[in-house]
């Protein structure tokens, strides 16, 4: 999977209405990377306690 710059992410935004700095869009994509990160990272948390409810 390819990663989004800041410059295709203004990009993208602009096509949908949204004017924004590259410097912005940098921002944003650091937010949208780490709320990602924690998501993923409680789902296989969640996953093996899980897993481990289930072997006692």
């Amino acid at each position: 999977m390819e990663k989004i710059n800041p410059e295709k992410a203004v990009g993208i935004l602009r096509k949908q209405g949204v004017d924004i700095s590259v410097e912005q869009a940098a921002q944003m994509l650091e937010l949208l990377r780490r709320f990602a990160n924690i998501i993923v990272s409680k789902h296989l948390e969640s996953q093996k306690q899980n897993v481990l409810r289930k072997a006692i």
